[in-house]
């Protein structure tokens, strides 16, 4: 058996960002949870609720480049290929806590995280969102840091994006979205297809998909100047198209508001011209 207070040279021994299961002195088994984070070295007992926490001892400037320098290397390596970064952790229980969070924070589930293919990749300390076409190939990947210290709060690869869309759910409505988890938590509500624009601009072949489509469009962007900018932008040229669109403004992104609150804000929507519905957090201002 594993002494309580011997569980840290085993942490030590980890990657940064990782983490394993162990023998702990209350019981047979591997059940002491011990992780490695930038931060310091903790560990949680399943069986006892034993919880131990030791902080790194804080990192001098040249420390601070050189871990920042194999992120940065970590990162230029994968960003040439659509191929999804590894190494990587699936399970979304062993992550740093703050991985897990952000998920959390958006209402997406560990059964949810698992199904879409959500990972934790400890090399780059980023959470990879895949984006897979049709056929369930990975097209494209979108990977977010926590760490408050990277620059880069958004890593993708080098690839062209004008015929890139990532596609969620399916229904008579159609809503565009800036961001994956928006999309994916729009489509949850059933009768709806979302598609992520992987930004704020329509291309030519986005445009053309839908005008195939048929299906009237909700436009739902990021609350920020830029965001409606480009809103405006894109019910413009979808309405030179004589697409039925709509603009949806509401206080939160998509993914950070509840699934009733997507639900009531989607059919609130599909009222008469020119009416502006204000209720709890959630504006909506249809185009006319």
């Amino acid at each position: 058996m594993l002494e309580s207070n011997a569980w840290l040279q085993h942490a030590q021994s980890l990657a940064e960002g990782g983490s394993r299961k162990i023998p702990h002195d209350c019981g047979p088994g591997d059940c002491l949870h011990i992780n490695h984070k930038r931060d310091g070295w903790g560990a949680y007992c399943h069986r006892c609720a034993y919880k131990g926490w030791v902080p790194r001892p804080a990192e001098s400037l040249t420390e601070k480049l050189a871990r920042l320098q194999r992120i940065k290397a970590a990162e230029e390596a994968v960003t040439a290929s659509p191929a999804l970064p590894l190494p990587a952790e699936h399970d979304p229980r062993v992550w740093p806590l703050e991985a897990r969070v952000w998920l959390y924070k958006a209402g997406i589930s560990n059964a949810e995280i698992e199904g879409l293919g959500i990972y934790w990749n400890r090399y780059m300390q980023r959470v990879v969102i895949p984006v897979r076409d049709e056929l369930g190939h990975v097209v494209y990947w979108q990977a977010r840091t926590l760490d408050k210290t990277n620059p880069k709060k958004y890593l993708n690869p080098h690839v062209d994006k004008r015929r890139l869309v990532a596609k969620f759910g399916s229904g008579s409505l159609l809503v565009l979205t800036e961001d994956l988890l928006s999309a994916y938590k729009v489509a949850t509500r059933g009768n709806v297809a979302a598609w992520c624009l992987l930004g704020t601009k329509i291309t030519d072949f986005i445009a053309t998909g839908i005008l195939a489509s048929g299906k009237p469009v909700t436009v739902w962007l990021d609350p920020d100047a830029a965001g409606q900018t480009n809103a405006t932008k894109i019910i413009k040229q979808l309405r030179a198209y004589g697409v039925t669109v709509r603009n949806v403004v509401s206080e939160k992104d998509p993914k950070l508001l509840g699934r009733e609150e997507i639900e009531w804000t989607l059919k609130a929507g599909g009222a008469g011209n020119g009416e502006v519905f204000c209720v709890r957090a959630v504006r909506l201002h249809a185009s006319s």
